[in-house]
């Protein structure tokens, strides 16, 4: 009994200290990422469409070229065109079906005031609900998402740079609302919205991506440590049927978003859940907890979160993977 209650002690507070940490530190930094003060104060096109705002944040970063090879790459947003350059495996786990395309398609570079840009593969053009509308507000520089999004901004920077700025603005009215949209969505919209920046960088400026030794390195370790938590389900009797689970996750990505690394990782993160709590039982929470913080804080500071996690995967597979052979080679 008093073990039980150390841990949970210890777990309320190291939850306590994270969200403390994430609620006056991390969470303001990425609010304003990369803008300065001048930027993350500035009135930018669009925001007297939210005039009065509870919640605002700025990103801002820069890019080597001017601003006419950027617009390009954000006339091809949406479902059905380039997707939007961020992490489609995390997308399609949504069973969203985005496929990003990684150069410029000249038929999608029309764009119009009014034109839809899907977020998601099911459903008749909805704003608000399945995607945004396309507003021009200055043709080859300034166009808004709405509603929900927001004014991004390609201001010449110099010779031949381009500050690129883009800006969400909102008035979640209730406060429980509020605390959920701070804990929960705040992340996941910084995560998505920095990887799109940053790839409309990479790919406006002609530099290549990852090499692919990387990423068949990490597709390796969310392979190996899938299987290893699906063993960990197998060995408890009668509740193989957990693995069940994670299956049918896995086959409904494939099938409704036709993406084979969002299925693995659908595999894997499911088949971990599940195995820890078969391995912990109801202490399985205590492990949830610290797993989701690690992974708010990769998702927030990794360069490229599908690499760091399946790195870190591919570490301790290979680890227990070699110890096992060495044990049946001395008992055979």
């Amino acid at each position: 009994m008093k073990k039980n209650r150390a841990l949970i002690i210890i777990v309320l507070a190291a939850l306590v200290v994270w969200m403390a940490l994430y609620l006056a530190a991390i969470r303001p930094a990425f609010l304003r990422w990369g803008a300065t003060a001048e930027e993350a104060a500035r009135v930018l096109p669009g925001d007297e469409r939210i005039p009065v705002s509870g919640y605002q944040c700025t990103r801002a970063l820069t890019i080597d070229v001017a601003p006419e090879k950027i617009w390009p790459w954000f006339a091809q947003l949406g479902v059905g065109r380039a997707g939007f350059y961020s992490y489609s495996w995390l997308e399609n786990l949504m069973l969203a079906s985005i496929h990003n395309t990684y150069r410029l398609v000249p038929d999608w570079q029309r764009r119009i005031s009014g034109d839809f840009v899907r977020s998601f593969q099911f459903g008749t053009d909805r704003p608000g609900i399945n995607g945004w509308s396309f507003d021009v507000l200055e043709a080859g520089r300034i166009f808004y998402l709405s509603p929900g999004w927001g004014p991004f901004v390609l201001e010449p920077h110099g010779d031949s740079q381009t500050r690129l700025l883009v800006r969400s603005r909102g008035n979640p009215a209730h406060p429980v609302f509020k605390i959920l949209m701070a804990i929960f969505f705040d992340p996941i919209h910084f995560t998505m919205e920095k990887r799109m920046m940053v790839e409309v960088k990479r790919l406006a400026e002609g530099r290549p991506g990852a090499p692919g030794w990387l990423s068949m390195a990490a597709t390796a370790g969310y392979a190996l440590f899938g299987l290893i938590a699906a063993g960990v389900i197998m060995m408890k009797k009668r509740k193989k049927l957990g693995l069940l689970l994670p299956i049918i996750y896995a086959l409904l990505v494939i099938f409704l978003a036709e993406d084979p690394i969002a299925a693995l990782v659908a595999l894997t993160a499911l088949s971990i859940i599940i195995a820890v709590f078969r391995a912990f039982g109801r202490w399985g929470w205590a492990w949830i907890v610290a797993f989701w913080i690690y992974v708010d804080l990769v998702l927030i500071y990794a360069k490229d979160a599908y690499f760091v996690f399946g790195i870190v995967f591919l570490a301790p597979s290979c680890v227990l993977l070699s110890i096992l052979a060495l044990r049946k080679k001395k008992t055979t």
